[in-house]
């Protein structure tokens, strides 16, 4: 589909996420931008407040209502984390392109099916946008080029827990993240229980921290795209007594018993009601190997206020650059994406962005 003419629809525009997509693409001045969402008071009350901006009212999950919402509609930019994904299905069978920032794997997984879909039809799929799954996939990929072998990549999320997280993010972590999984490691299928198996890593800005194992989709993304044998990611708090508790829950069997006692749903409101800690956020990857012969290890990352924000700036880019020149299918952000202009936007957006290259027996 050409994207002349048409609008992009930004599906939970009025999100913590979302709202600030919005704001990015509507000050290129170049589409329409519609911020759509269930609740038609939130989507208008928005929408009056950033010019440009244009309200839409529509579920996800209703499936007769996709053919209304994508008339005229050039490129789809979703914010939500799905539980189905026939609305990407839905934009990709209309050539609609499409970037999506969760991080699911099952879902992205989905997603990676309609590869021939989105090809027959025109369209491009970017998934993994944002920072974790997004730069780090990025900085991965791009470090493993400057190897001639490559032993193991290391990905480590420091979450700030003074940040107003929106409440799909908090599911998210206490669902997903933090629960068991299996991810591909020197070709087996390994199980991991989250938050376990700690790591200390030198975590810019904070100092040596210990991380722990956490189901963050950019470890499986990178184990099915490159040929890296090793791939583990990591997530710790600001708040070393936070981190230390929730592993001594996790150790003790604890967690589960806690999680249920309060629900979901009860975290997610004590985590909106009582925000503290530190608002900064940092991602760090670490990729092991050889360059002629000799140890190197590559470090990279990005450190800064708002996660939520730092997304949002990394998709909002991708959506705006989007066009025939990119490929149609489904890809991963690292697959048709560079991490130097992004770099680039986030270092003009406030957000510290680094790299040290480390060779021999320490590296």
């Amino acid at each position: 589909m050409s994207r002349t003419d048409t609008s992009i629809l930004v599906v939970g525009g009025y999100g913590t996420i979302g709202r600030t997509v919005c704001r990015e693409l509507a000050d290129s001045e170049r589409e329409k931008i519609l911020a759509a969402g269930r609740s038609p008071q939130k989507a208008r009350r928005f929408a009056r407040s950033v010019d440009g901006v244009e309200p839409r009212t529509f579920d996800v999950s209703d499936e007769m209502h996709h053919a209304d919402v994508l008339k005229d509609v050039g490129t789809v930019v979703m914010c939500l984390d799905q539980d189905a994904p026939h609305f990407a299905e839905a934009c990709l069978e209309r050539g609609i392109d499409y970037v999506d920032i969760s991080p699911t794997d099952s879902l992205l997984r989905a997603i990676e099916s309609f590869d021939e879909v989105a090809r027959g039809h025109g369209a491009t799929a970017v998934l993994s946008v944002g920072l974790s799954p997004g730069m780090t996939n990025l900085f991965v990929a791009e470090a493993r080029e400057e190897l001639d072998t490559v032993d193991r990549a290391d990905i480590t999320l420091l979450l700030g827990i003074g940040e107003a997280f929106g409440p799909d993010t908090v599911k998210w972590t206490i669902e997903d993240a933090l629960g068991n999984f299996s991810v591909q490691s020197d070709g087996e299928t390994t199980s991991v229980t989250g938050l376990t198996d700690p790591r200390t890593v030198e975590v810019p800005g904070w100092g040596r921290r210990r991380a722990y194992r956490a189901n963050l989709a950019d470890q499986h993304v990178l184990a099915r795209t490159t040929d890296i044998p090793v791939i583990e990611s990591r997530l710790c708090y600001d708040s070393r007594v936070l981190t230390r508790y929730l592993a001594v829950l996790r150790r003790t069997g604890l967690f589960e018993p806690i999680v249920s006692l309060l629900g979901v749903d009860g975290i997610v409101r004590l985590a909106e009601v009582f925000p503290f800690g530190s608002t900064e956020s940092v991602i760090k990857t670490e990729v092991s190997g050889r360059v002629d012969g000799q140890l190197k290890r590559i470090d990279q990352w990005v450190r800064g206020p708002d996660q939520a924000r730092a997304t949002a700036i990394v998709t909002a880019r991708i959506a705006q650059a989007l066009g025939p020149s990119h490929p149609a299918g489904v890809h991963h952000i690292h697959e048709i994406f560079s991490s130097i202009q992004l770099s680039k936007d986030l270092l003009e957006s406030g957000y510290a962005v680094g790299r040290s290259e480390h060779c021999g027996e320490n590296s």
